[in-house]
């Protein structure tokens, strides 16, 4: 049997690969193609993970190598780290050698093929020195051998022979439990197929009921009878979107919202009667919450009028009880998400949120309070629960836009990938390794409308991509669109002309970047993206001469998007303490407002126009008296946070209506909104972005593209 050794030096199409150095050598290529033809003049290195996949993927060629081979190989079987590193450092790899390939070659224009649900294949056959090639004695001849010196311990002695046949039993029974679970398949069964969206299913005790959330109710559906029509519990008078059961399967616990008066009541609804009880007061109607396993409190998330921020809960579900707070109260550097008890009743899992691009998962000890941290730089976590055996966490985390789900042991802290796409919102089943979870996949593209259509009739995508594309902003100065892309396996800011050709990435930082904005004279870019601790975000100021980025100095875990001054000397960005402008010079941030801001664009040299935290209209301000301040447009007609984009003749935004979405125009002139299109609910995500080129008349957005989310009941061999 012949081996190539790691470390071998090798060729492909001429261009000389040493692993030593981590380098590429094109002097010896020959390339077709003349423009090109620099990349024969020298040598360049790369990253070593990137070598060291290219090698291994030469030393394995002409086979197929599936992701999970080159995860464990050259990742250390670090699925969460590696997955996205894969595929990443395929692209670069494909950037550096794609040109060796000649166009008349059947590979097409690409050296290593994707081989779609499996893995990658190196399409161009690698060249090894002799010297490099180690031979080693057959398989079978080192097996027989080791027969041979067995036959011979085992004619020593009865006793040798008892002590090895139950040695033999013993692994023998090992791997045939190991292969049984191996062959275990991986099974998805749909337990809804209705239209619209199932949230945060959860099966009751005995296994019969699934709950979960639709548009803004309740519903009951029988798996024993799975043709039936699934039953609504809440009525159309309040908002209802999570449930939980009771121990017994008899009653459900539930945060409601009633619909006129806005106020929450996290409530208990009995099925035999369908009486409600109100409990206790809630946030909201999405609000997290978690039944202890003795059935004797519940842990949710809530604020109360004398703390600023919403936080964890517990209410003791006896007579006259109040909730009490057991989280952070005060300047707390983070926001509870999420909360699950382990069923043996010893640990709290807590998704906290870091700023607005940043969330992990840590453990709480129930009995000490004490807590310790689990992941480190997740980017928003879409549910956790507990597997049964209560080591072991089951989560789903949406990263560059793309949501899966993963398991965690909480001592060793290793994460598994469970390769499942569209992983939301999972639940155990009750007495299981089965599990229920929402099943969401969503894709972004920035799409266009064009206003001098006599009648607008729909909007148009800027390019078709398998990659999602979203928040973009247009320079004038420069004529192009910038946009936040995942193509490279993360969120990066690329940017395109306005018929979404010629694009071009400007950043590589591996991290979520995100909501970019134009200086008005083109030069400059500001972003967001996480801290070197990837915990919440900072405001980061591209040059796009030099390609240097710079991070404004601030004491703020967390910004809201960023939008320049008139003069481009300064960012206005929204911190908990208000509306602020940070100075490129890195002086201190000075207040233009203690109001909290969603998004802030300036209007004139003296004007600013904005959207509020916790109250709806567009409002204006003077700069000069920001205290004198208005509303722009009223409450009534502007409910909007993002969607929207002041031109000199008026504001384009996004109105939001049961079952479909408007595009209108308010005129500075006349004070009226104009509907110019109505599109399908969903069709602009809520978090999006608002542009407008002036020359084309064209208003860019964020479209949202997804499929129906159903309910899957999913059996994994890793969850045995």
């Amino acid at each position: 049997m012949i081996e190539i050794k790691k470390e071998a030096v090798f060729t492909l199409a001429g261009c000389v690969i040493t692993p030593s150095d981590n380098s590429l050598n094109f002097k010896g290529c020959s390339l077709n193609n003349e423009e090109m033809q620099d990349l024969c003049s020298g040598k360049i290195s790369l990253q070593p993970k990137f070598i060291e996949l290219l090698s291994y993927l030469a030393r394995k060629y002409p086979k197929v190598v599936t992701r999970e081979e080159l995860i464990e190989n050259i990742w250390e079987g670090n699925v969460y780290v590696g997955t996205k590193a894969l595929t990443n450092a395929i692209w670069h790899l494909r950037k550096h050698l794609n040109p060796l390939v000649s166009q008349d070659n059947d590979s097409g224009t690409t050296t290593i093929e994707t081989v779609r649900k499996t893995g990658y294949r190196l399409l161009i056959e690698p060249e090894f020195s002799p010297a490099d090639l180690v031979s080693h004695p057959e398989v079978l001849e080192i097996e027989q051998a080791k027969v041979k010196e067995l036959s011979g311990k085992l004619q020593r002695g009865f006793i040798g022979l008892v002590i090895l046949f139950v040695i033999l039993a013993s692994g023998v029974f090992f791997h045939l439990h190991q292969d049984s679970k191996r062959l275990i398949q991986t099974e998805q069964t749909r337990l809804t197929r209705g239209a619209g969206a199932e949230l945060y299913p959860a099966v009751s005790p005995d296994g019969r009921w699934l709950v979960y959330g639709k548009g803004a109710n309740l519903y009951l559906k029988d798996l024993h009878n799975p043709t039936n029509t699934p039953k609504r519990l809440t009525t159309n008078e309040t908002r209802e979107k999570r449930a939980i059961w009771t121990l017994d399967g008899r009653s459900l616990l539930y945060p409601s919202e009633d619909r006129e008066s806005g106020e929450c009541h996290l409530s208990q609804i009995m099925l035999d009667s369908h009486e409600v009880v109100h409990l206790a007061p809630c946030f909201s109607d999405t609000s997290a919450l978690e039944l202890s396993p003795d059935g004797s409190s519940i842990i949710y998330i809530w604020k109360d009028k004398l703390v600023e921020y919403s936080g964890l809960y517990e209410l003791k579900l006896s007579l006259d009880a109040y909730p009490v707070r057991i989280s952070c109260d005060k300047e707390c550097a983070y926001r509870d998400r999420d909360v699950a008890f382990s069923p043996d009743g010893r640990w709290i899992a807590i998704s906290r949120r870091f700023g607005n691009i940043s969330e992990d998962i840590f453990i709480r000890n129930r009995a000490s309070g004490d807590e310790f941290r689990i992941t480190q730089g997740l980017e928003d976590i879409r549910g956790l629960t507990w597997h049964p055996d209560s080591d072991r966490l089951v989560f789903s985390t949406e990263n560059s836009g793309v949501r899966a789900g993963y398991m965690i042991d909480i001592g060793s802290k290793k994460i598994t990938n469970l390769d499942v796409v569209g992983f939301s919102y999972p639940r155990f089943v009750p007495g299981s390794t089965a599990l229920v979870f929402s099943k969401y996949i969503k894709d972004f593209e920035i799409a266009y409308l064009e206003l001098d259509q006599v009648i607008p009739t729909t909007i148009f995508p800027l390019s078709n991509s398998e990659f999602s594309y979203r928040n973009p902003d247009y320079s004038i100065i420069k004529k192009r669109i910038v946009y936040v892309s995942n193509e490279t396996g993360h969120n990066e800011i690329w940017s395109s002309d306005i018929e979404g050709r010629n694009r071009k990435q400007h950043t590589d930082l591996k991290r979520r970047v995100a909501y970019p904005s134009w200086s008005h004279d083109g030069t400059k870019l500001a972003f967001l993206a996480p801290d070197d601790k990837n915990e919440g975000n900072k405001i980061h100021i591209l040059e796009l001469a030099t390609g240097g980025i710079s991070i404004l100095a601030s004491q703020y875990q967390d910004h809201r998007r960023p939008s320049w001054d008139l003069d481009d000397k300064q960012v206005f960005s929204s911190t908990y303490d208000g509306l602020l402008a940070f100075s490129l010079t890195n002086s201190r941030p000075t207040m233009v407002t203690p109001i909290e801001v969603r998004l802030a664009k300036v209007l004139n040299d003296s004007q600013l126009i904005f959207t509020k935290t916790n109250e709806s209209g567009l409002w204006i301000l003077d700069l000069n008296r920001p205290e004198k301040m208005k509303v722009l447009i009223s409450g009534d007609i502007f409910d909007e946070n993002y969607n929207w984009v002041v031109t000199k003749k008026g504001v384009y935004f996004r109105e939001l209506h049961s079952g479909y979405q408007l595009i209108n125009f308010w005129s500075f002139n006349t004070n009226l909104t104009t509907p110019i299109l109505k599109l399908p609910a969903s069709s602009l995500t809520s978090f999006g972005a608002m542009s407008y080129i002036p020359s084309k008349r064209r208003l860019l957005m964020t479209l949202s593209e997804y499929s129906k989310r159903d309910v899957i009941m999913l059996k994994h061999k890793l969850l045995l």
